[in-house]
């Protein structure tokens, strides 16, 4: 397992994708930051609360969906595009092994990127000099934008799945994209408690203002969630032990 995991770090460490994550992220506060900026005289009610509720609202209703599916995607499909599945597949190490890795990788990478758009709206919004800071409202955005996360982290092993399914990225970044989408329709028409992908919008509610009304979510929607991360985490189990080694 530890090995597993070593390997995976490793990997990480040299892949371009991981850089291009936090660029994309790191631009989101920054935009709204030039924006803010930009028609500050018809913004002058802006305070710290209002600026950092916006990191885990952007998460929920723009960047997190397609930027953690493109971790999972590359996380679980790079050996296949690559062609070194099968180098992956006869290593002595129990198949498993690999999946609770990639998955612990996954949280970790989900992690920092959601820690990384809370620091980053907290300093432009000091760049800005917004009034009424306090260290309260980065801890309810930073609170919110982890509970987003692992909303998200849940619906992702059904990705991963999809990636080592169909060996290789371009699926499993449409069926993001598809259910990026699907969110907010069913948002819209009131069935987000019930939908994984909708219920991050329950945290922080929608970037979209009143287009997309925030949702509420009960300990049934996390039941949901949560089976739907079991489904997904067992079938990529029984993918990766029934697979073929020359992939």
């Amino acid at each position: 397992m530890l090995r597993a995991l070593r390997s995976e770090i490793v990997k990480l460490r040299r892949a371009r994708v991981v850089l291009w994550t936090v660029l994309t992220v790191a631009l989101v506060p920054f935009v709204v930051a030039f924006s803010i900026r930009l028609v500050g005289a018809d913004l002058g009610e802006t305070t710290w609360e209002s600026f950092m509720r916006l990191a885990p609202q952007m998460m929920a209703s723009w960047w997190g969906i397609m930027i953690f599916g493109l971790a999972a995607a590359y996380l679980f499909g790079r050996e296949f595009v690559e062609g070194t599945a099968k180098n992956m597949l006869t290593l002595p190490i129990r198949r498993e092994s690999f999946v609770v890795a990639k998955m612990a990788v996954l949280a970790i990478w989900v992690s920092g990127l959601a820690l990384l758009a809370v620091s980053l709206e907290a300093a432009c919004a000091a760049a800005l000099g917004l009034p009424g800071f306090a260290w309260e409202h980065i801890w309810v955005a930073a609170g919110e934008s982890m509970t987003i996360g692992l909303l998200i982290y849940l619906t992702l092993p059904v990705v991963a799945a999809l990636a080592m399914l169909e060996k290789g990225y371009l699926p499993p970044m449409l069926f993001s994209a598809l259910m990026e989408t699907a969110s907010m329709l069913f948002a819209v028409v009131g069935w987000a408690r019930w939908f994984p992908w909708s219920m991050p919008l329950a945290v922080a509610g929608s970037s979209m203002g009143p287009l997309i009304h925030k949702p509420e979510i009960s300990a049934g929607s996390w039941v949901v969630d949560a089976t739907l991360f079991v489904v997904g985490l067992a079938a990529l189990i029984v993918y990766i032990d029934r697979a073929d080694n020359a992939q």
